[in-house]
């Protein structure tokens, strides 16, 4: 069953201690069946979601107070809609972003996102929930149990992992299938993380590369090339999944090297079949992963 949210007028908060910035979205939640009948107003209930920007993302970011706005609710809006597409919706929910756990510089254009001011949205529910297809399902478990490998193997190696998390809810996704641009859109982006969320302090420190502007995917690939081994196919497949990320809604599909990752992915360019397309880039992304762990593996022996 479809839902509806309405939006309200944002309040901001207050974080006590803390150099942050909260503001509260209201919302009303419904069946979009119900809108007009006797049933409607009874029938919705009502919510809020908290976000809450440390002052130093704030800074990074480097928006005005509308834009910030605009980014806030973004954040809030894709939240509440996986929510609820989930089933387990609260009656308020929580948002903490800060320079760890979210992309810098802002990952959204702000003027491509709707005023949140008295903001419709409508939510399409499908039939699956979550862990119900066995196909995604086994992908997940996958990828899983190669990101545990390589960091078991790395740690014999260098005495550390390789692979980070900052969001514990980013693996969440993998056990789920896509069925609307939306999901795709929000299943790509904890993708796209999990593909470049490195320890990075150990990379620079075997690298020597002390240049911030080297990121997660360079200093990998910098690192493979100075033991020895071999990197360029399943580095370029981390490179171009980042890369499909930068496009719509992020930036735009015009955006330096999209096209290029979906011809590089495999992915239909528009995409029609959103649930194919998430699956084809799941296994992309673990037969990186064994491209990976098959190399350092050949380190160890």
């Amino acid at each position: 069953m479809n839902k509806t949210l309405y939006f309200k007028t944002p309040d901001s908060g207050i974080v006590p201690g803390r150099d942050a910035i909260e503001l509260i979205f209201p919302f009303r939640l419904i069946d979009t069946e119900l809108i007009g009948s006797p049933e409607e107003e009874r029938k919705s209930t009502d919510h809020q979601i908290s976000v809450v920007v440390t002052g130093s993302l704030a800074a990074c970011w480097d928006l005005n107070d509308d834009q910030r706005l605009r980014v806030m609710y973004e954040y809030a809006k894709r939240h509440v809609v996986e929510k609820i597409r989930e089933g387990t919706l609260r009656e308020f929910e929580e948002i903490d972003l800060h320079t760890r756990n979210v992309e810098l510089p802002c990952p959204f254009d702000p003027d491509r996102i709707e005023n949140p001011m008295d903001a419709i949205v409508s939510v399409e529910t499908a039939e699956k929930k979550f862990m119900e297809d066995s196909s995604v399902l086994a992908l997940a478990s996958s990828i899983i149990d190669a990101r545990d490998n390589i960091n078991a193997i790395f740690n014999l190696i260098n005495k550390g992992k390789l692979i980070v998390l900052v969001e514990e809810r980013d693996l969440l996704q993998f056990f789920r299938d896509v069925q609307t641009k939306e999901e795709f859109s929000y299943r790509l982006c904890a993708l796209a993380n999990a593909a470049t969320q490195m320890n990075v302090q150990c990379l620079r420190q075997l690298t020597k590369i002390e240049d911030t502007q080297v990121k997660s995917i360079q200093l990998l690939e910098s690192y493979l090339d100075k033991i020895g081994l071999q990197s360029k196919e399943f580095v370029n497949i981390l490179r171009n999944i980042n890369k499909l990320r930068q496009g719509y809604p992020v930036h735009g599909d015009r955006a330096k090297g999209v096209l290029e990752a979906h011809k590089y992915l495999e992915i239909e360019y528009p995409i029609a079949d959103f649930s194919a397309s998430w699956k084809k880039l799941l296994e992309k992304y673990l037969e990186a992963l064994h491209q990976l762990l098959k190399v350092l593996k050949d380190k160890l022996a």
